[in-house]
């Protein structure tokens, strides 16, 4: 998160989109604050969001995005990492019903470093971003887990950009989200655990997922599997530096 702190006061009136990709996957383009990219799983029955958006403004636009292309209901949120820009939106999601999903590794992180991580977010930048307390997730998982029937697979490989950032599989249209974790840029590293992050894509790599595209969770959104090897390189240019 936290890709380009000047950017927001240069750029156009911010907005949250939704666009189909294949499937039941949606990409999801937020521009407020630091722009980040999500995603939506539409399900026979009910509605999975990737990502809850940076505050709960940002989420209210997203459920009335959702809102524009079917009826079913917002069921669940997965925070995939304890940075704003995944869990900000919280609030607004549990207040409509939806139950807050993560690992446990996530939900303890928001619980012990919100705070902290918002007033750093503030101090590098983003000061227009609200004080907004913790909303924790009510359905924790010690381990990797799927929803959806098994649509929807979230795994975790290790430390990365955060040191919980899991990925998200949608198996039936090839789907990988990267999170914050892949994105065609270094971006932001101050929370990285750069000693572990190449294990960590070299593991994602070794699970030989049939990928067609992946969504980063910055910048472009839509990218082919070629985007582990060149966030890769990027972090080994770093590491010489």
């Amino acid at each position: 998160m936290f890709l380009a702190l000047t950017a927001s006061a240069l750029a156009a009136e911010p907005t949250v989109t939704l666009t189909h990709l294949r499937g039941g996957v949606y990409v999801v383009e937020d521009s407020f604050f630091s722009a980040e990219n999500g995603a939506v799983y539409i399900g026979e029955d009910h509605v999975t969001v990737i990502g809850a958006t940076w505050t709960p403004q940002t989420a209210e636009l997203l459920a009335g995005e959702i809102a524009e292309v079917t009826d079913l209901p917002i069921t669940e949120v997965i925070d995939t990492n304890y940075h704003p820009d995944r869990a900000g939106g919280n609030g607004y999601f549990a207040r409509i019903g939806a139950s807050i999903v993560s690992t446990r590794l996530t939900h303890d992180l928001i619980a012990s470093d919100w705070d902290k991580v918002v007033a750093w977010m503030i101090d590098n930048g983003l000061g227009t971003y609200p004080v907004l307390p913790a909303v924790l997730p009510d359905t924790v998982h010690d381990g990797d887990f799927d929803l959806q029937d098994g649509s929807v697979q979230a795994f975790y490989l290790g430390p990365s950009h955060t040191p919980d950032g899991i990925f998200v599989w949608f198996p039936d249209e090839n789907v990988l989200y990267g999170n914050c974790i892949l994105k065609q840029r270094l971006g932001n590293l101050a929370f990285a655990d750069l000693a572990e992050y190449p294990s960590t894509l070299k593991k994602l790599k070794a699970l030989n997922l049939p990928i067609e595209t992946i969504i980063a969770g910055h910048y472009a959104p839509l990218h082919g599997p070629e985007l582990v090897d060149q966030y890769l390189e990027l972090l080994e240019r770093a590491s010489n530096r």
